[in-house]
């Protein structure tokens, strides 16, 4: 299977743990590392919803998203979003780059224009 670099190139700033749920807005310019469930809007630089994450984004607006677990919703990019193997999505996704990896689930719209800004 290929691998797939998907960490920023600082490290992460937040990291929500299993264990966590948020229910809210969730800001940060820095990168979030999810693990928990988050339900409400999210703005942030780069995020990773890791694997057993589940996230119902009324809104979420990044620069660049990695998804491996499970997400609902709206998610707007900048820069690029990345849906990995066992991701499992239910979204409107607005990005100038979005890949689908193999064995990912997904089920929505895509508006993908690179010549036009994602927000």
């Amino acid at each position: 299977m290929k691998r797939y670099t998907i960490d920023p190139s600082e490290l992460y700033a937040t990291n929500i743990g299993p264990s966590v749920q948020l229910k809210g807005t969730l800001r940060s310019t820095l990168p979030l590392d999810i693990r928990g469930s988050v339900s409400g809007s999210i703005e942030a630089g780069f995020i990773r919803i890791a694997p057993g994450a589940v996230i119902a984004a009324s809104e979420c607006s990044v620069e660049r998203a990695a998804i491996l677990g499970r997400f609902e919703g709206n998610l707007r990019a900048t820069e690029s979003i990345m849906v990995l193997p066992k991701a499992n999505v239910r979204a409107h996704l607005k990005a100038p780059r979005i890949e689908i990896v193999e064995g990912a689930l997904f089920e929505g719209e895509i508006d993908v224009d690179p010549a036009r800004n994602a927000h």
